[in-house]
This record gives structure tokens, C-alpha cells and sequence, in this order.
């Protein structure tokens, strides 16, 4: 939403302006009169024929330069200005008039250079304080900007168009929560006098990025450990977005690391609630009901998950363990097995299945599988503990073999005779 403050100032007299004759005064107090009714190239004729009559008249040309600037005509309404100027420097209406002028032109240098002339000669001025703080806001001098519009409203507090660029501003700066309250505001001050429908669909916006930013940094937080900070602000993301689907997900995936998987499981359902074909959030929901010990409630999330995403080796993984501790052993050796098919580089999965091999006395399958895992841990302390088991395994290989083995008795030691 692109915000243009423009400020036409229309001088009025109440003399003439240099002779005093009644066709001076005529010509130029019903210009004004045109102007104020918007007819603007009767204002036009009228302050023409003023200027005719009193060359030297900066009021006239002034005035005549907001008309052509009401038509768009933004060089010959600078030319005007300029010509007001001319007669009278400090004038401080032609300064912020050829300022707002030149901002309308594209000229920021020039629309700076006037309007800054234009406040320091009064430093009441909240239109052109507020179109000032546009141009420096365009031409990325954000921080700048801000003053300007600052000291605008601290001028007169229900400049609408003021709030309104600052809101603009301070979403540039991505200073969000400053953003809501001057739109917030634009929108107290509006109420019942213009339409802002197109504001509350920018507060709308901006809420939506803001918690995403809040999410974003609640990441940053839990990557760096510190897991009550990450959920106070997906939580903040939450007030401000209620269905941002990743701020519940990992709120209760900081949940779960915290052991209060009843708050898991609430994040969880609501996100399914939302997104109910995301198949990650049935295996994240899944491990919690795991935790609580709620193992039907677990299979049914994991047989969902991997209905939606088969791909999934976790999710394998995960529906194995329930089997496993179900004691349906075959069910939990297909799960691993899928699991190592998908992703044989994951060292957990061989572990798993080895753990199955071994209550299923199937030693020499369960060997093969502790070495794989020892092979793909990266971690010296996991790797001792695989090669203890791979170890007592080979030992008890070795200890029945020799129980098994037939012993030589005296006459097969003999020599036939």
C-alpha cells in the first residue's frame, strides 16, 4: 500500500496585492473561490488574469500552481512555485508545496531540499513534516524517516496520513509490533470518515508476518537451547496467528522435549486440526501418545503418518518400537527393515532390529546387525557399548558351539589295525 501525503497550501488575501484594484482583487479572491470547488481551469483563467494584472503577486502564482498540480500538470506547478519563490524566498507555502510537488515527480532530492526548507521556516507544519518523512523514507533513510513523521503527529496527533506512513515505515524496519499500532491507529482516527478496509488488510498482513518473524526467532532460540524462550514467543506467534500450523508444531515439539507431552498432544491436534494431510504431524503426535504409554493411540498416528508419507523411515522406525514392546515381533522386524530400506545409513534402525534378531534367537542376523550400527555411530561412546554386545554375542556363538561339539572318544584316536 503506497502512501502519498500531499499538502497544497492555498493562500488567501484579503487585499489586493500590490495596486489594490477591484480587478485584481476580483480575479483573485474568485480563483480562489474556484479552486476551493475544484474547478480547477476556471482557477486557472482567474488567477492567470491576477498575475496579468500584478506580475509580482507570489500568492497568485502559488495558488495557480496547486490547481495545475490538482491536474497532474506537476511541471508547470513547479514552475509556478519557483516563481512565487522568486519574488519570495522564504515563502514558506510555495517551499512545501514545489516539495510535495517534486516528491509526486519522483525528484526526492528536490522534494527533501524544499520540505526541509519548508519546517525549518515552521516547524508547525505537520503536512509537510509528514511528506518530508516519505521522502526520506524512499530514499531509505528509514531511521530519518521516522523523525520526521514523529515530530509530524507530536504536531498534530490525528494526522491520519502521518500514522499511516509511519506504520509503512516502521514495516520496512520489519519493527512489526510498532507497525500494528500505528495502522491501529490510522484506523481509531478513520472511523466513520473514510474506508479503511485496504488498512485493516495490511494490519491483517502484517500480523500473519510478524509471527512468522516471532516464529523465525523462536527457532534461533530453541537451536541455541534455551526452550521456555522458543515457546513464549511461538506462543506470541500464536496470539497473533492462531493457525500458523509451524508455530504449533514446534511448540509441541518443545513441548515433548520437555516431558509435558499433554501440551504436545494439544499443539499436535490443533495443527492436524488445520493441516489433517501433513503426515509429520500424526508420527510428532504419535511419539508423544508413545511417552504416555498409550500405544494404541500411538499406532494409529504412526499407521496414519505412513499411510499419508510411506517414505517415512522415522516413522517406520517409531511403529516398530510399539510392535516391538507389543511383543508382535514380526510386525517390528518388517517396520525396522522398511525403516533401513529407506535409510540404511541410520545407525538406530540396525540397532533396533538387531534387539528383535536377539529375542528371536536369530544371533547370527542380530550380529550382523550390531556391526552395521557400530560401523555407521559416529559416537566412541555408542560405538564401545555396540562392540560389547557384538562381543557377548560372539561369546555365546562361541560357548554353544562348543556344547554342541561331538567328543572324540578312545578308538577314534586309535590307529585301525
Amino acid at each position: 500500500m503506497r502512501i502519498l501525503l500531499l499538502c497544497f497550501f492555498i493562500t488567501v488575501v484579503a487585499a489586493a496585492p500590490v495596486f489594490g484594484q477591484t480587478e485584481i482583487i476580483d480575479s483573485y479572491n474568485r480563483g480562489v473561490e474556484a479552486l476551493k470547488q475544484d474547478q480547477l481551469d476556471e482557477a486557472i483563467t482567474l488567477f492567470t488574469r491576477a498575475i496579468e494584472l500584478d506580475p509580482r503577486d507570489q500568492f497568485a502564482y502559488n495558488n495557480r500552481g496547486v490547481a495545475y498540480k490538482r491536474k497532474n500538470m506537476l511541471d508547470k506547478a513547479i514552475q509556478d512555485y519557483s516563481l512565487a519563490l522568486k519574488i519570495k524566498p522564504d515563502f514558506t507555502y510555495a517551499l512545501a508545496n514545489r516539495g510535495t510537488a517534486r516528491y509526486k515527480k519522483g525528484d526526492l532530492d528536490g522534494a527533501i531540499q524544499d520540505l526541509s526548507a519548508a519546517v525549518k521556516l515552521n516547524r508547525r507544519d505537520s503536512v509537510a513534516l509528514a511528506t518530508l518523512g516519505l521522502a526520506h523514507k524512499d530514499k531509505g533513510d528509514l531511521d530519518q524517516a521516522v523523525k520526521d513523521l514523529r515530530q509530524a503527529i507530536s504536531v498534530n496527533k490525528k494526522n491520519l496520513r502521518a500514522w499511516a506512513a509511519l506504520g509503512a515505515v516502521y514495516e520496512d524496519q520489519q519493527r512489526f509490533d510498532k507497525a500494528m499500532e500505528a495502522y491501529d491507529k490510522v484506523i481509531d482516527l478513520a472511523a466513520g470518515k473514510i474506508d479503511v478496509k485496504e488498512v485493516q488488510l495490511k494490519l491483517n498482513t502484517i500480523r500473519k508476518e510478524y509471527a512468522k518473524h516471532l516464529h523465525k526467532e523462536g527457532l534461533d532460540s530453541y537451536k541455541d537451547g534455551k526452550e521456555k524462550h522458543a515457546i513464549q514467543l511461538w506462543t506470541n506467534a500464536l496470539k497473533l496467528d492462531p493457525n500458523l500450523v509451524m508455530a504449533l508444531r514446534d511448540r509441541g515439539i518443545a513441548f515433548h522435549k520437555q516431558k509435558a507431552y499433554s501440551k504436545a498432544i494439544e499443539d499436535f491436534s490443533s495443527a492436524i486440526e488445520k493441516d489433517p494431510t501433513n503426515a509429520n504431524l500424526y508420527r510428532v503426535r504419535g511419539d508423544s501418545y508413545y511417552r504416555l504409554k498409550q500405544s494404541d493411540k500411538a499406532l494409529l498416528d504412526y499407521s496414519k503418518a505412513l499411510e499419508l508419507n510411506p517414505g517415512d523411515a522415522v516413522g517406520h522406525n517409531n511403529r516398530g518400537l510399539v510392535y516391538h514392546e507389543n511383543d508382535e515381533l514380526n510386525r517390528a522386524l518388517d517396520d525396522y527393515s522398511k525403516a533401513i530400506n529407506i535409510d540404511g545409513a541410520n545407525p538406530i534402525f540396525f540397532e533396533n532390529r538387531a534387539i528383535v534378531h536377539v529375542a528371536k534367537g536369530e544371533r547370527d542376523k542380530a550380529l550382523n546387525d550390531y556391526i552395521a550400527a557400530k560401523r555407521l555411530t559416529t559416537d566412541d561412546k555408542h560405538q564401545a557399548a555396540l562392540g560389547e554386545k557384538i562381543r557377548k554375542l560372539e561369546d555365546a556363538a562361541q560357548s554353544t558351539d562348543d556344547k554342541t561339539a561331538p567328543e572324540l572318544s578312545e578308538t577314534n584316536t586309535e590307529a585301525k589295525k
